[in-house]
């Protein structure tokens, strides 16, 4: 998985990273001041998220309107938001792009104050390590759509989800 998480980081230099660890801490710890954002296809999501995560489309571009509808504007609160998806490029994608999100108090800006981070290995290295998930029912799960055949190779065996991963 290495690999594929230094070639994210160097493709999008402006995504900082945190650990599943350190996220796990905050889901315990703060979960208040969380906001997770899973970057994947409604299929994706239906197998399996973690609790609490908004599902937000791997296509969104008016990330002023994103902001807007995830109350992230101006003036408000500073959550960490935490972008995630199958092993971390439409994430960082997306924690980039609300990156560049100009700060200030209009309803269309992001609040200055706020943090992005991408969840370093997405979904994958999640499940990999064996943290919680859950279903569509809100059911602890231990499975993952992986998206493609490509990614299925660093999921282990025991945690893909039944049924075919291309899209």
């Amino acid at each position: 998985m290495e690999p594929v998480t230094e070639w994210i980081r160097h493709r999008f230099p402006l995504a900082e990273n945190v650990s599943p660890d350190m996220v796990e801490q905050w889901m315990k710890e703060n979960r208040e001041r969380l906001l997770l954002l899973d970057v994947r296809s409604p299929a994706e999501y239906q197998v399996s998220h973690l609790q609490g995560a908004i599902r937000v489309d791997p296509e969104t571009t008016n990330m002023g309107e994103l902001v807007k509808t995830l109350g992230l504007e101006g003036g408000g609160a500073d959550p960490a938001v935490v972008c995630y998806c199958t092993v971390g490029f439409h994430a960082s994608q997306l924690a980039q792009k609300l990156r560049n999100v100009p700060g200030g108090n209009t309803r269309e800006t992001l609040h200055s104050s706020t943090s992005i981070y991408n969840l370093e290995g997405g979904l994958l290295k999640w499940a990999n390590d064996r943290k919680a998930l859950v279903d569509s029912g809100l059911q602890p799960t231990r499975l993952v759509h992986p998206s493609t055949e490509l990614w299925a190779q660093l999921l282990r065996a025991e945690f893909e989800a039944p049924g075919d991963v291309a899209q």
